[in-house]
């Protein structure tokens, strides 16, 4: 194990010096990016957010708990986008479906540690997640909240979980690349829109079907909505002992899917060392 974490931590600063490198030999292009990242940031809440200025917040929500959400789902947007958002990591469904997962496999550390390390952007994927963070910390001080450090930690850990659970449903969509190639490679950018589109929009109003169905099977409830429900009950009224309760769902929600996703890869990963793959494209390979 210890061995293993300091692969990742030497694969991580690996990446880092890449980032950097990239930022130094091409600032202005490292700039425009980090630029409209931000700009993406802004118009995928811009809707909700105007709509929430129209009628004075909606479902179930005030204006000032929706900014709340708004600033969640960006942060986990921007903890996404920088540890997966280079060389494809993000969408891996079109390293398979180009045949560029050999690329991977050929270089001398396990695969799942060059799968986690390779997408790391902290400098030029970082804008996201200083947007949400900074979105998060003003929502925040408009309301009512109670932020203590277990609700920070809290905070934290629905974070890291919405984000596993976003990855585990991104590789899940991405394994159907090992089948067939051409037409899935783009699927796990339908599975991002999915979320982008969706997860912004408060649930709380809906059909109990719909509601349940967007906190199951179509997970996208719990990318944003859910948990900031819960944080905003626990900053208002503590976590009693039915909240606590409902606090281990999102958590183990990520846990489950991210251990059936792996299992689903492996089977992928089984099916392409018996058949490889049909097709190779270079585009879009760093």
């Amino acid at each position: 194990m210890v061995d293993n974490l300091k692969i990742l931590f030497r694969l991580y600063r690996q990446y880092t010096k890449m980032d950097l490198l990239w930022f130094l030999r091409d600032t202005r292009y490292c700039l425009l990016q980090i630029f409209s990242d931000m700009v993406c940031a802004v118009c995928t809440i811009a809707g909700v957010f105007l709509l929430s200025e129209k009628f004075g917040g909606f479902g179930g929500m005030n204006q000032g708990e929706i900014l709340f959400m708004m600033g969640f789902s960006t942060l986990v947007d921007g903890i996404y986008m920088m540890f997966f958002i280079g060389n494809n990591t993000s969408m891996i469904s079109r390293i398979i479906g180009r045949g560029q997962l050999d690329h991977v496999m050929i270089q001398p550390v396990p695969l799942w540690a060059e799968l986690l390390a390779q997408g790391f952007s902290p400098l030029s994927g970082s804008s996201m997640l200083v947007c949400g963070i900074g979105l998060t910390a003003y929502a925040v001080r408009r309301l009512p909240l109670s932020t203590t450090l277990p609700w920070l930690l809290l905070l934290l850990i629905y974070a890291v979980s919405s984000t596993i659970l976003v990855l585990s449903v991104m590789v899940l969509l991405s394994c159907a690349a090992f089948y067939a190639p051409a037409a899935a490679e783009e699927i796990a950018q339908t599975g991002w829109d999915l979320f982008t589109s969706l997860k912004t929009y408060p649930l709380g109003t809906m059909n109990h079907s719909v509601k349940r169905l967007f906190l199951t099977v179509l997970p996208v409830g719990l990318a944003a909505w859910f948990p900031s429900e819960l944080l905003l009950k626990a900053g208002n009224g503590g976590l009693s002992a039915v909240l606590l309760l409902q606090a281990c769902y999102l958590p183990a929600a990520a846990l489950a899917l991210s251990l059936f996703t792996i299992y689903v890869f492996k089977k992928g990963m089984k099916y392409y060392a018996v058949n490889g793959s049909p097709r190779y494209s270079g585009f879009g390979h760093r």
